[in-house]
């Protein structure tokens, strides 16, 4: 009999999309699934309709969360309740491949390695009905690599294919490690404290670059506002930071280093302008980017433009308050001309 595989869909605020994603699920050509709808206590009728399709489906468990947790909760409450020797993940807005977990189950055991790593498409919000393409498995390219060679493989050259929960297969004796590894609750970018701590807890890991999942590009999916909360991504990156000190190449040392500079400069902004009345948590990550600028400034190999950047940042505030609005601009009009929402402001 086939290994059981338990898929986790945290449900919130998605009535309009839910059924399409269930059904997706329920139609896979790999049928030894247990499906798990967890309601994080959305406000619309998400909660009434998984009912309503576990009732089709005897695969399909539904958790009602009496309080909402945020995303990494529901997940966490469906890998507790997990009984699956595999362990998957999709979004409650998006849908995958028929043949999804087929193909990544087969990658895993044929492979004999724990985690197996697929890409995924972008589609447009109104796309309900992508056609799946026609799959040869025996011609499938794949890059197998050990689980912190992926640290510096994977997320150096294809970095939204890795920091990502969905497009995955695992065993699931990668979140039962020595201390039992569960999403953390109550931050935000969660997938990029999660993803290296389950990658360099898997002996091998295998990457195919067929795309097997739909992941919808929703416009209400960008935030229209700057939330305080927001700040906790700072928190996400430095422990992610000491967790891959000694595991990672230089190359991507630079890469986390740069990014999380840039985050620095930008949530100073964001926090200075939308809750001026937090002036010590602003004031404190100006400092933090000054005291990184300066332990790392031998290391850095940026532009001229932004060395101009982040020095006017340091030494002329005011100055740099000028640059930071013109940025904006920048930003607001190439959004505009993309159709994308304003990202904060």
């Amino acid at each position: 009999m086939e290994a059981l595989i338990s898929v986790i869909v945290p449900v919130y605020g998605a009535e309009s999309y839910l059924e399409k994603c269930v059904r997706s699920i329920m139609n896979q050509t790999y049928e030894n699934l247990e499906i798990i709808l967890v309601d994080d206590k959305s406000p619309d009728n998400s909660g009434e309709l998984c009912d309503k399709l576990a009732k089709e489906d005897d695969r399909i468990v539904v958790i009602h969360r009496e309080q909402n947790g945020g995303i990494s909760a529901a997940r966490n409450s469906g890998i507790d309740v997990a009984k699956g020797e595999f362990i998957g993940f999709s979004d409650c807005d998006d849908y995958m491949h028929a043949r999804n977990f087929e193909i990544l189950h087969r990658l895993v055991v044929d492979n004999d390695v724990d985690i197996a790593v697929a890409d995924y498409l972008e589609i447009e919000d109104e796309d309900n009905d992508h056609p799946d393409e026609e799959i040869n498995y025996d011609a499938i390219k794949i890059e197998r690599l050990k689980g912190v060679e992926c640290m510096n493989y994977l997320i150096t050259a294809l970095n939204t294919k890795t920091i990502l929960p969905w497009n995955k297969l695992y065993r699931r004796k990668v979140f039962e490690t020595k201390e039992k590894f569960r999403f953390p609750d109550g931050v935000n970018g969660e997938d990029d404290f999660c993803i290296p701590h389950l990658l360099c807890a898997a002996d091998e890991v295998i990457y195919t670059d067929v795309s097997l999942y739909y992941w919808r590009k929703r416009p209400t999916s960008y935030s229209r506002s700057f939330k305080l909360s927001r700040t906790s991504y700072l928190y996400v990156l430095e422990e992610r930071e000491e967790f891959l000190a000694d595991k990672i190449s230089d190359e991507l040392k630079h890469r986390f280093l740069v990014h999380y500079m840039e985050i620095l400069w930008d949530f100073y902004y964001l926090t200075s302008i939308h809750y001026p009345e937090e002036k010590e948590l602003y004031q404190g990550m100006r400092q933090k980017f000054i005291r990184k600028y300066e332990e790392n400034k031998d290391f850095l190999k940026i532009s001229r433009k932004k060395k101009l950047k982040w020095d006017v940042f340091r030494k002329a505030l005011f100055i740099s308050d000028i640059w930071y609005k013109i940025d904006q601009v920048k930003r607001k009009t190439i959004r505009k001309i993309k159709g994308i929402d304003n990202y904060y402001n």
